[in-house]
């Protein structure tokens, strides 16, 4: 349940932006690394980025650190258009740190409290570590508007880091600002600005490997060999982490077998001699153990 790549069965307005093209490749990706107070309070990596893509046919106008502003196609005023301009994204990456669920930091951090609720729901945030996806985290999200003849929009989703810590992405469309123009000759501006930071939010991603939590060790050929999986605290794949088979000998553990997890977070070593064993695995500073398991011959 958790791992569905979209908990939101529908939103309005987004099947007509795919009859257009928007949905097929993105032409700016930003990415904002974990605030380092917030990073080192929790024990995160200091390669943990957030990833946000944007629309296909928005570009990169602005960048300031943890915000910056997207440009699109023009908007104009139906037969004058002389009165017009390009169409805006607005987005902000921020760390929250406080108790509550996603739903909840998610409505904390809306900005016009005053506007109108449009959709809300789960939303399921990409894992990936370099090109690979290793899973998915599980965000909520909220769209507002002012309604009636206003066309802007705002999203917010929220998706957990760490125990009391969530990263929060910002979204606002501030132009086209009236449904008095048309965007690309024909798009009303509400419906064309409700899709782009649908499409916007759905672009967000966590990017690198969190630290490993969970070292599953099994043995396997008659106990020659030990193999398991490393888990994150979302219990998505730990790739490349250093691996050591450990066996008990008096009150100590020696190593007697290495190698690193693969590309879906598994592992193989091989056992030497009867014995117990645990696996320790090593990233980044990070330490997590298996229990310990009987194995060799």
């Amino acid at each position: 349940m958790r791992r569905r790549l979209l908990l939101v069965a529908l939103f309005t307005g987004l099947a007509a932006l795919v009859a257009w093209g928007q949905v097929a490749g993105a032409q700016s990706v930003e990415r904002v690394r974990i605030a380092d107070a917030a990073r080192q309070q929790h024990g995160l990596p200091a390669g943990l980025v957030i990833e946000l893509t944007s629309p296909a046919e928005y570009n990169r106008l602005s960048v300031s650190g943890d915000s910056g502003r997207w440009t699109g196609p023009r908007y104009e005023e139906p037969g004058n258009p002389a009165n017009g301009a390009n169409s805006l994204l607005d987005w902000t990456v921020t760390f929250d740190e406080r108790q509550g669920d996603t739903e909840a930091v998610a409505l904390a951090n809306v900005v016009h409290t005053n506007w109108v609720r449009d959709q809300r729901g789960g939303l399921s945030v990409p894992h990936v570590v370099g090109q690979i996806s290793v899973g998915t985290i599980l965000g909520y999200f909220v769209l507002l508007t002012p309604g009636g003849n206003d066309a802007r929009f705002e999203g917010v989703i929220a998706f957990p880091l760490d125990v009391n810590l969530h990263a929060v992405v910002h979204f606002e469309a501030p132009e086209p600002a009236s449904d008095a123009f048309v965007v690309k000759g024909s798009i009303v501006p509400s419906t064309w600005n409700r899709g782009q930071v649908l499409l916007a939010l759905t672009g967000a991603r966590l990017q690198g490997n969190l630290p490993p939590k969970i070292v599953e060790a099994r043995p396997y050929e008659r106990g020659r060999l030990v193999k398991g999986k490393v888990v994150d605290r979302f219990l998505d794949s730990v790739l490349g982490a250093q691996v050591s088979l450990e066996r008990r000998s008096g009150g100590r553990w020696a190593k007697v077998a290495g190698t690193r997890t693969n590309q879906r977070g598994r592992y193989s070593v091989r056992a030497k001699g009867r014995g117990t064993y645990r696996v320790t695995v090593r990233m980044a500073g990070f330490t997590a153990m298996s229990r310990e398991i009987r194995a060799g011959r």
